[in-house]
C-alpha cells in the first residue's frame, strides 16, 4: 500500500479571517464568479439542497485541468468530510474525477488561521509510486486565496 503524502500551501490574507472562512463554508457557489480562471463551475450533487458546507454535503466542481490544454476543465465530485468552526477548518474528500486515476485517495483541507493566513493541505496516496505529485493543484490555491481575498475586501465583508 502506498504511503500517505502531504503538501501544504499557505498565503497571507488581508480580509477578515472570519469572512474568508464563511465564504468557503457558506458561499462557495460564488467561486466561478470570483476566480473563474481556476473554478469554471460548481454545483450541488447527490440531492444536496444547500450551499452550506456541513459534514456529508456533496458538490461537483469544475476546475482548470492539469492537461496541457488550458481550455479544458476537470470535473471533481467531493464530500465535506469535516467542519470545525472553532479552528475555521474544512476538509473535502474527492469522490470522483480524473484525480482518482492517479491517486488512491485525495483530500484537501482549508484552515483559516488567526494569523491571517489561508492554509491548504493536500493529503494524497498515489496509486503508482511513479505518479506525479499534485503540485499543479497546489499551485492553483494561492490564486484562489488571492482572488477571494480581493473580492471580500472590495465588497466590504
Amino acid at each position: 500500500m502506498a504511503r500517505l503524502c502531504r503538501k501544504v500551501v499557505e498565503t497571507p490574507i488581508q480580509c477578515s479571517t472570519d469572512a474568508f472562512y464563511k465564504f468557503f463554508k457558506k458561499q462557495a457557489n460564488f467561486l466561478p464568479n470570483v476566480c473563474g480562471s481556476v473554478v469554471q463551475t460548481i454545483g450541488l450533487a447527490d440531492g444536496n439542497k444547500s450551499w452550506v458546507n456541513t459534514v456529508g454535503s456533496r458538490k461537483m466542481i469544475e476546475i482548470l485541468s492539469s492537461e496541457s490544454s488550458r481550455d479544458t476543465a476537470e470535473k471533481i465530485k467531493y464530500v465535506v468530510e469535516s467542519v470545525d468552526d472553532r479552528s475555521r477548518k474544512i476538509t473535502y474528500k474527492v469522490l470522483e474525477g480524473a484525480l482518482l486515476q492517479q491517486y488512491e485517495s485525495f483530500s484537501v483541507t482549508l484552515q483559516v488561521t488567526s494569523s491571517s493566513t489561508a492554509k491548504w493541505t493536500i493529503n494524497y496516496q498515489k496509486k503508482d509510486p511513479a505518479s506525479e505529485n499534485p503540485d499543479f493543484y497546489l499551485q492553483l490555491l494561492p490564486t484562489v486565496n488571492a482572488t477571494v481575498d480581493i473580492y471580500l475586501r472590495s465588497n466590504d465583508y
